[in-house]
């Protein structure tokens, strides 16, 4: 069994760096459909508000959709306790009666199908599947945890423990990094949110 290891501080901080990138990308890859500090930085008579923030702090990383309908926002952080590692991806969800049981059911079914798929991309690891490097638990729907703020946004929050034998190898190819965490971590989130969104709105 693999002694487990304090997560080093260049390490936690390669991790953090990964998750800045990733709200960054994401950011840049929307933002010609949004009204955004750059633009109105640009355009000094643009008198709207931003639709479209992010912000990087000692909470994590975050991007902030506010236009129409939409009004939510994503979260990534490192959590780091004792000789745990782990990365939280959450959503703020502003809309009223949001079937949060049908958000849960179909992350949970959707990782119990593609926890065992290989991982690509990574030299030293390509025999692995998420499971190897993400730890979710056997009752995923129990470990989804709903934060009910009154006056404020809803956060929906998923943690994925980082199998920490691995931390080296990952931290040492960022975009390939970068990329599993995005498709395994951010992307089902995102992608599920917005069905059960319009599944609301209809």
């Amino acid at each position: 069994m693999p002694v487990k290891r304090k997560t080093p501080p260049k390490t936690a901080a390669l991790i953090d760096k990964a998750l800045e990138a990733i709200i960054d990308q994401w950011y840049l890859s929307v933002s010609d459909y949004y009204i955004t500090a750059e633009k109105k930085a640009e355009n000094p008579g643009l008198e709207v508000p931003e639709e479209l923030k992010r912000f990087h702090d000692e909470t994590g990383h975050r991007i902030k959709f506010n236009k129409g309908d939409l009004d939510f926002t994503y979260g990534l952080c490192l959590m780091l306790e004792g000789d745990s590692c782990a990365l939280e991806v959450s959503v703020n969800n502003k809309v009223p009666n949001f079937n949060y049981g049908e958000l849960v059911r179909r992350l949970a079914a959707y990782y119990q199908q593609n926890k065992e798929k290989q991982i690509e991309g990574f030299k030293k690891l390509r025999k692995l599947c998420n499971c190897d490097i993400f730890h979710l638990p056997e009752d995923l729907q129990g470990s989804i945890t709903l934060e009910t703020r009154e006056g404020k946004a809803d956060i929906v929050r998923l943690a994925f423990g980082i199998e920490d034998e691995y931390l080296d190898d990952l931290v040492a190819e960022p975009p390939n990094f970068m990329e599993l965490i995005h498709q395994y971590c951010v992307a089902p989130l995102r992608r599920i949110y917005a069905e059960v969104f319009r599944i609301k709105r209809k």
